[in-house]
């Protein structure tokens, strides 16, 4: 499954940046970390968290870039110990689209629209 996985990502990753036309997400770079200290501060479980970062991110960086980081941590995830799922781009995408819907314009709107998407008492 993780072979799979790491071929669409790849295959995804390469035909999306063609269209970027950037070598790397330099502005997720510099907020990432931040925003997933505060979102993990937050609770929830792990799709919450994606879409939680994501859309924080995208109050901040291009939807592009907020993007890629998402593809690069799930290949990340592919040849290191943690656990890559599509799932997880989704709630990443999912994210980005409530910023560029204009649904979250700040990031208690963020974590708020993704306790809707992604309720916190349902099991994942």
């Amino acid at each position: 499954m993780k072979l799979l996985t790491a071929f669409f990502i790849i295959f995804f990753n390469s035909s999306f940046a063609e269209s970027s036309k950037k070598a790397f997400p330099i502005c997720s770079m510099v907020y990432v970390s931040s925003i997933k200290t505060k979102v993990e501060k937050m609770g929830g479980y792990d799709k919450f968290k994606h879409c939680a970062v994501s859309c924080m991110l995208a109050l901040r960086c291009p939807p592009n870039d907020v993007l890629e980081i998402g593809i690069l941590k799930e290949l990340a995830d592919v040849v290191g110990p943690g656990n890559a799922e599509m799932d997880d781009l989704e709630a990443d995408y999912k994210g980005v689209y409530l910023v560029m819907q204009k649904k979250a314009k700040t990031d208690d709107a963020c974590k708020q629209q993704c306790d809707k998407v992604y309720p916190r008492n349902k099991c994942q």
